[in-house]
């Protein structure tokens, strides 16, 4: 029912009906106008009123639907000059010509009774009478077509920025797409690593693992395709992530994890996983005996803030082959945020630091 509605609503507001709408408002205008002195029969009136508006009609469409947009759409606008002008004087022609042959058929009748133009027209056929007659009518025309050009161009140009709009809407959601997509192989790859490490100690906690990480990918696939997720989702499986990557690290009162919010918010999905992966890929990548994580993801007053340090130091390895993760953050967070957030991440002396700041 509500898709009928919906239908019914695009189709009244739609370009035809405007149109249907606004000649009858024209003609209903002329038929009120002065409409106590008309002598004849309404059906007289009717058809002098069928003929002016038919041709004003034909008139005002040959150049919204032909020279308008052949012309100046693509900026042709000497050859739309004297076309318009042309056809102006064709439709003058017409006009006048139309209008004294309906006034010597009824004489009675004024030409503000017929017309939306009241461009003086009488009985006389004189060449002289005549041209002053198609002159006049000509630059009425003109302002006419002027008013006519001007609606036709803003609303040319309406639609123009929505395609260009919904063409930019669609560019955004392919390159999001497309960096969603690359988060899943990246955290699988980083992930496969770790099992890898377990399984080659014939870890206990490999089972463990392995499970853990099938409810992470199950959620990855089928509940973080939607634009935003509720964050007590989010939070269960960053956790799930967090308790992942500490199965393979020795216990240590140096890992500190804070994450919490001031009720549940819908977030973008998987905003964080690049900064826990970038934890424990600088954390752990060195043996160390001085292991320390702090992660804090906090959401208050619709601000999300994540903020992480851990120990750090700088590899021989080809750092090329690193930071796909905030790279890929960074992208989402300009198409996500434009204007709303700041990113820095960085080392600082012997920590690597994250600091993350989005208006939802």
């Amino acid at each position: 029912m509500k898709g009928f509605w919906n239908k019914l609503f695009n189709f009244i507001s739609g370009r035809i009906v405007r149109n249907i709408l606004f000649w009858v408002a024209m003609i209903y205008i002329v038929i009120k106008n002065d409409s106590a002195n008309k002598l004849h029969p309404a059906g007289v009136y009717a058809i002098g009123i069928t003929i002016t508006t038919s041709i004003l009609i034909i008139y005002t469409y040959v150049n919204n639907l032909w020279l308008m947009p052949a012309y100046i759409r693509t900026k042709k606008y000497k050859a739309y000059s004297w076309r318009a002008a042309l056809l102006t004087l064709l439709t003058a022609i017409a006009f006048i010509l139309s209008v004294k042959a309906f006034l010597i058929r009824y004489p009675l009748v004024s030409i503000h009774h017929i017309s939306l133009f009241s461009t003086p027209v009488d009985t006389n056929y004189t060449i002289d009478n005549i041209l002053y007659e198609i002159n006049f009518c000509f630059w009425g025309m003109l302002i006419w077509l002027f008013i006519m050009s001007t609606a036709w161009y803003m609303n040319d140009y309406a639609r123009q920025q929505q395609k260009l709009e919904a063409t930019e809407r669609k560019q955004v959601e392919t390159e999001l797409h497309f960096l969603k997509n690359q988060v899943n192989p990246h955290f699988l790859f980083n992930t496969l690593n770790n099992l890898y490490g377990l399984s080659l100690k014939k870890s206990d906690m490999t089972p463990d693992a392995i499970l853990r990480l099938s409810a992470i990918l199950r959620y990855m696939l089928y509940e973080s395709n939607s634009e935003h997720v509720s964050f007590e989702k989010e939070k269960e499986v960053m956790q799930a992530y967090i308790e992942l990557e500490l199965l393979r690290l020795p216990a240590s009162d140096a890992f500190h994890f804070d994450i919490q919010a001031d009720k549940d918010y819908l977030v973008p999905p998987l905003l964080w996983l690049p900064v826990l992966e970038n934890i424990f890929k600088h954390a752990t990548r060195v043996i160390s005996d001085k292991y320390f994580i702090d992660y804090k993801l906090q959401i208050a007053d619709n601000i999300l803030t994540i903020q992480s340090r851990n120990n750090y130091k700088q590899s021989n390895d080809n750092e090329k082959q690193g930071g796909i993760g905030l790279s890929n953050l960074r992208k989402r967070l300009e198409l996500l945020y434009p204007g709303k957030h700041s990113i820095s991440a960085a080392p600082q002396g012997d920590a690597y630091v994250v600091d993350i700041k989005v208006e939802l």
